[in-house]
């Protein structure tokens, strides 16, 4: 009876999960072998015409995408993890800026600076507006993931083989080879991730792969689901072609770490403060801090800021503000509902059981989704007869919801597993209500958690793009559609103001939404959740 009313509990998460994830992408991704579910009127079903050359371009810029961010990431990790320096706040602050910072931005920041006299012509804007160009674009992107992913394997390795080293008088070449073969699961790990990242991506090819025409997955799909004649079949096996090659990714990964992973078990791991680093070592890790900064962050949004002011505050007081303000609506709605659903979708994650193993697997899954492959699905899943929420606002904030939810979900896992069941076991024998033990209890303990993760939605939603292409309402622009639509029109001054309204928004939102909290909360903040 007992393993009856869990069942029942979780219910409602499953069917949520079958309607808004199983079944539109199972429609979608099944097409090649059920032509007859696209919807009716549509005529094309074959290959696209550019596929194979959209095929070979993804896989050769995200690969050597990959290259360039696992080699930074590797060695950026490494300083990060095994050396003290003054510049690791900086670098903390960089990364994250970089994973926050929209790629269709960084693109429009350096399409902004080469349109200047002095940098329109020569060797530099040939080089950007090639496949150097994106290549660079996917590896700064793909950057932070690298670091994110490696620094806790370089922690896992500890000091004990590198002391052993030095005791026993290893030869320089032979210790440089100890070390690259422990480096080797490290560094695939940042390939894996750094590819994916890469292949999955669709705002810079948006951007700087549609100024060259240079055809690649995630444009193409795009393409065949918004020019005449529309092609889902073909956007389908385009998206199975996308999903072979990030799970290709991961299977190459797998086998990397099962042939080379020994070398990161130890008996015991002993950890110990970075060293400091020598003066050949400092230099780089300033040089890497200062440069990677330079280029990605500040020349980029320099530019941005200051085309935004060109024409001074009349062009801002004229500036067409809807985007901003329609985005600003949408994210609040589904920043909010993701959270709801992530906070539903974790507590069945650390339930455990049959349930909790599948909702792990489920979360994972999910997050390797690419936006662009769920909005097509949600094209096709809530476009039928008797069931058509296509055209309409609500479709697409429920895409928004579906797209951040997951990620929500492995950041609530943590710290929803420390929470103590016999809080509410207590409150329940006590005849407290459940809407009233959720309140006192969980959002109290979990307000830092909900608070960090409602504004990490918010934030996404604000600035996504591949979503908001295929599902926004006519006349309620959102921000990304229409900052790609000026970017792609060379008008770079109205795309740059309206990023930067976008920027001002979130970081009004995120005081805001902090301040409150700290003046709701005031005797939860010793015992809230970290």
């Amino acid at each position: 009876m007992r393993g009856f009313r869990g069942v029942l509990r979780t219910l409602p998460v499953w069917l949520i999960i079958l309607i808004f994830f199983v079944y539109p992408l199972g429609r979608f991704l099944l097409l090649p072998w059920f032509p007859d579910w696209a919807p009716q009127s549509i005529g094309a079903t074959s290959w696209p015409s550019d596929t194979w050359a959209a095929l070979r371009n993804s896989l050769l810029l995200a690969t050597a995408a990959a290259i360039i961010a696992a080699l930074l990431g590797t060695l950026w990790a490494w300083a990060m993890e095994r050396r003290s320096s003054v510049w690791h706040p900086w670098s903390e602050a960089i990364l994250w800026l970089i994973f926050l910072m929209p790629s269709y931005l960084l693109s429009t920041g350096w399409e902004i600076l080469f349109a200047a006299p002095a940098l329109r012509h020569g060797l530099l804007h040939e080089w950007f507006y090639s496949p150097l160009g994106i290549v660079a674009l996917l590896a700064a992107k793909a950057l932070p993931f690298a670091v994110f992913v490696v620094r806790p394997l370089w922690a896992a390795l500890g000091h004990e083989l590198t002391e052993a080293m030095r005791i026993f008088a290893v030869r320089p070449g032979r210790a440089l080879w100890i070390f690259l073969r422990l480096a080797i699961p490290v560094a695939s790990a940042a390939l894996v991730v750094s590819f994916i990242e890469s292949v999955q991506e669709f705002g810079i090819p948006a951007t700087l792969g549609a100024h060259l025409h240079l055809p690649i997955l995630t444009y193409s799909i795009y393409s065949a689901l918004s020019t005449s004649p529309l092609n889902f079949v073909g956007a389908s096996r385009l998206a199975l072609l996308l999903v072979v090659l990030a799970l290709s990714g991961a299977l190459l990964q797998i086998v990397l770490q099962k042939r080379f992973g020994a070398v990161l078990v130890h008996g015991q791991v002993r950890h110990r403060l970075p060293s400091r680093p020598r003066r050949s070592e400092a230099a780089m890790i300033a040089a890497l801090n200062l440069s990677v900064g330079l280029l990605v962050l500040f020349l980029p949004m320099l530019a941005v800021v200051g085309s935004a002011f060109r024409g001074g505050w009349a062009a801002l007081r004229t500036a067409d503000w809807s985007p901003v303000l329609h985005s600003l609506g949408f994210s609040l709605m589904a920043a909010s509902l993701a959270i709801l659903l992530a906070w539903l979708f974790a507590r069945s994650l650390v339930s455990g059981g049959v349930g909790g193993r599948a909702m792990d697997v489920f979360s994972m899954g999910n997050m390797a989704v690419p936006g662009l492959v769920l909005g097509a699905a949600y094209i096709m899943a809530f476009n039928v007869p008797g069931f058509s929420l296509y055209g309409g606002s609500l479709l697409l904030i429920l895409a928004y919801t579906a797209a951040t939810a997951p990620m929500l979900t492995r950041l609530l896992q943590a710290p929803m597993a420390q929470l103590d069941r016999s809080l509410g076991d207590a409150a329940r024998i006590h005849g407290v209500s459940a809407w009233a033990r959720w309140l006192d209890i969980d959002a109290a303990l979990l307000s830092r958690p909900l608070v960090r993760g409602w504004l990490l939605a918010f934030g996404t939603v604000m600035f996504e793009l591949p979503v908001s292409e295929l599902l926004y309402p006519a006349g309620k622009t959102p921000l990304g559609v229409a900052v790609l639509a000026l970017n792609n029109g060379e008008h770079y001054a109205a795309a740059a103001r309206l990023a930067l309204g976008g920027l001002a928004s979130v970081a009004l939102v995120t005081v805001a939404v902090l301040v409150l909290l700290r003046l709701a909360l005031p005797d939860y903040r010793v015992l809230v959740a970290e």
